[in-house]
Formats: structure tokens, C-alpha cells, sequence
């Protein structure tokens, strides 16, 4: 019997969870200071560039808690109202303004250091799930605890490479690394779409099932 969408995406969590975990690690260990290592000058710059940030952050909260205040001195008055919003715009306007002027100078190697973390963080759950799903079969501990199994009769490695992590994970985190928001999109897009191929059909079946001719089907317990 074919599997449910909540045992399938909770498998789903707890493997990404997993695989997540263990990128995360790999970025504390090695590649954070690799990639720190190909920006001249690095501890400096990310040291001016933190200080900045937190001066930002304190005047913005600052500005934030004279404008609160002052809306509650106006007490309902529009006009003292209106004034207090006017000055928070003018003051936010500068603080903004003298913000962009001070990271001016940081901005293109930071910029260049966060790009480098997102593709490592993509191309790292990318590698690190391919080989954990293949390795296993697409046996992946996340199954094994809601026990449910791949299985059909094109069952082998590059199947399970494509159901699992090409039609699965792969576009999304491609589209993710480029744009956020297309990436929560398309996230979004296929969630609705998993969901009622799986949740509400007679063969709850995803699309990527169809396509490889692949079951996700409940195990007893011993799998």
C-alpha cells in the first residue's frame, strides 16, 4: 500500500534535517575558512563591517524608541502624530542614507563572502544528500522511522538519484541559490502539488513517481 504525504514529508524533514546538520558542520570545520581565506584582509574587513552594522542596528532601535514615545506623548493628537512620523521618515532617511555610505567600502567582498556561503550551503545538501540517499538506496533513516520504502520495478541507483534528489530537491535549492523568493515559490508551487497527488488521489503518487515508475509504500516494522 502506497505511502501517505505525512509519513512521506515527515521523512523528508527528518532527512533534511540530517543532511542540513551535517553541511552546517562541514562549513564550521573546513569551509568557512576557505572561504574566508579567498577575501583579502578578511577578519578586518568582517570586523568594520559587524561594527557598522551594529551601530546601525542601535540608532535604528534608538529611533524607533523616540518615535514609540512620541506617538504615546501625541496621545491621539493627529497633528503631534503626524509631526512624530514625519521626523521618524527624516531621521530614518539619514541613518539609512549614512549606513549606505559606510559600507560602501565593505560591500563587494562581503557580498562576495555571503554569495560563496549560499553555494556552499547548496552545492554541500546537494552532494551530501546524493551520496546519502544513493548509498543507502534510497533507504534513508528518515524512511526507516516513519517506515515507509522506495520500491518498483526500475529500483536501481540512478533511478533513486533522479526521484530522490534531481525531481525532489535539486531545482528547488538551484532556483533558491539564485532568488529567494522564486525559490519559496516553486518550494510553495510543489508542496500544493505533492500534496493532492499525494494526499488526495486513489494512487498517491507524486509526479516523480510516475515519471520513474516508483512506489513509496508503507514497511513493517524490521525494514
Amino acid at each position: 500500500m502506497n505511502a501517505g504525504f505525512f509519513k512521506r514529508m515527515f521523512s523528508s524533514v527528518i532527512d533534511i534535517a540530517i543532511i542540513i546538520l551535517i553541511t552546517y558542520l562541514t562549513f564550521l570545520i573546513g569551509g568557512r575558512p576557505i572561504l574566508q581565506s579567498q577575501i583579502e584582509n578578511f577578519e578586518q574587513i568582517n570586523s568594520a563591517y559587524t561594527e557598522i552594522v551594529d551601530v546601525y542596528n542601535d540608532n535604528i532601535n534608538s529611533l524607533i524608541a523616540q518615535y514609540n514615545a512620541a506617538m504615546t506623548a501625541a496621545d491621539g493628537d493627529t497633528s503631534l502624530e503626524d509631526a512624530a512620523e514625519a521626523n521618524y521618515a527624516t531621521a530614518r532617511a539619514i541613518i539609512d542614507q549614512q549606513n549606505t555610505i559606510d559600507l560602501a567600502p565593505y560591500d563587494e567582498p562581503m557580498t562576495s563572502y555571503f554569495l560563496d556561503c549560499v553555494f556552499y550551503f547548496a552545492i554541500g545538501f546537494i552532494i551530501l544528500m546524493s551520496v546519502y540517499t544513493v548509498i543507502l538506496s534510497g533507504k534513508t533513516l528518515g524512511r526507516k522511522l516513519m517506515q515507509i520504502r522506495l520500491e518498483g520495478p526500475s529500483l536501481n541507483p540512478l533511478s533513486v538519484f533522479f526521484h530522490d534528489i534531481i525531481f525532489k530537491y535539486f531545482f528547488i535549492v538551484l532556483v533558491l541559490s539564485v532568488s529567494l523568493v522564486a525559490g519559496l515559490v516553486l518550494l510553495v508551487l510543489t508542496f500544493v502539488i505533492d500534496t493532492i497527488l499525494i494526499g488526495f488521489t486513489p494512487k498517491k503518487a507524486a509526479l516523480r513517481d510516475v515519471l520513474l515508475k516508483l512506489f513509496v509504500v508503507k514497511a513493517g516494522y524490521g525494514y
